[in-house]
């Protein structure tokens, strides 16, 4: 007990997964809508990759990166971003949008600060107002899928890695525990990862003890090449960003 104990509590090293978040529609291929790299251990950060980032996908050619999901699903995606990042993933969940209402109601919802008003029509789903607040399902989805506003996708991740990093303190907080029966198995219909329980357990239990973590979007600009709308990475400054946030 005392070195599963250790295995679970002490950071050894720097463990590296992605978190892609589905959101295919019906007739459509399965695109990566979210991708968002967590590292735990020795470096806590979360880097979210915008999903129109263009780069180099593996026996496809250059594209978006959430076509390497709809090319190769998650290991593709993973093996794209290791040669873009030029760092190691361990591990990948993947998890259906529709699920996200799912695991938010087995929680009870979940708390957040929400910095500007979402309009229904924009978002297809209930309006939600600005305010610190308790998001249930339905909210939660919206919340997540919204890409109005100014900022547009770039708003969306930022709002998408403060939903996840509120959802992992949440989910394991001592509040919680007459709970974690029914989130864990929320969690287990609606997400798939590589990881085995015992892996999945540590990740879990270092990000829960790193408490409020790095977060960033990769650098770039949007642009417009043969008519479609691209994020081209900035790498020169990407490489500082990545430091500070997965190691």
């Amino acid at each position: 007990m005392a070195l599963l104990a250790l295995y679970l509590i002490f950071p050894f090293g720097t463990q590296r997964a992605v978190l892609l978040g589905s959101d295919a529609r019906a007739d459509e291929a399965s695109r990566s809508d979210t991708i968002l790299v967590t590292a735990a251990g020795w470096h806590d950060g979360m880097l979210a990759v915008p999903r129109d980032t263009l780069l180099e996908i593996p026996g496809v050619g250059e594209d978006k990166v959430n076509a390497a999901f709809a090319s190769g699903g998650p290991d593709l995606t993973v093996q794209t971003l290791e040669g873009f990042l030029d760092r190691r993933i361990d591990n990948y969940l993947v998890i259906k949008f529709d699920g996200v209402g799912d695991i938010v109601d087995a929680m009870g919802g979940v708390t957040i600060n929400v910095e500007q008003q979402i309009d229904p029509v924009e978002a297809g789903g209930p309006a939600i107002s600005p305010g610190e607040q308790t998001l249930n399902g339905e909210e939660a989805l919206t919340y997540v899928r919204y890409r109005g506003g100014p900022t547009a996708d770039i708003g969306r991740a930022g709002r998408q890695q403060e939903f996840m990093q509120a959802v992992m303190s949440q989910a394991l907080s001592p509040a919680n525990l007459p709970r974690m029966p029914a989130t864990a198995a929320a969690i287990l219909r609606n997400v798939d990862t590589n990881m085995n329980p015992l892996e999945a357990a540590r990740f879990l239990v270092q990000l829960k003890l790193a408490g409020e973590r790095q977060t960033a979007t990769y650098p770039g600009t949007p642009q417009y090449i043969n008519g479609i709308s691209y994020w081209v990475p900035d790498k020169a400054s990407g490489e500082q960003v990545m430091r500070d946030t997965i190691g």
